[in-house]
C-alpha cells in the first residue's frame, strides 16, 4: 500500500457467530445435489504410474552415477 492511502475502516460487530443475511447453510441434506453417485475409480490403477516413476528414478540415478563417476 502506498503512503498516500489510508486503510479502510473496520466495522466492529458484537457477535461474529450470529446469523447474517448472507450466511451459508452447511447441512449435508441442504447442499446435496440430486443424481446418481459417481463411480469409484478402480483400486489398482494408481499403482502403475507410481511403479513407472520409481523405475524411472532408479534408471536415472544409475545413469547419472555411471556418467558422472567416469566409469565409461
Amino acid at each position: 500500500m502506498s503512503h498516500d492511502q489510508r486503510p479502510a475502516r473496520m466495522r466492529v460487530v458484537a457477535d461474529a457467530g450470529a446469523a447474517r443475511g448472507n450466511a451459508v447453510d452447511t447441512k449435508a441434506e441442504q447442499n446435496a445435489k440430486p443424481g446418481a453417485p459417481q463411480a469409484a475409480a478402480p483400486a489398482g490403477l494408481p499403482i502403475v504410474p507410481a511403479l513407472v516413476f520409481i523405475i524411472a528414478c532408479v534408471l536415472g540415478g544409475g545413469a547419472v552415477t555411471y556418467f558422472l563417476a567416469g566409469a565409461h
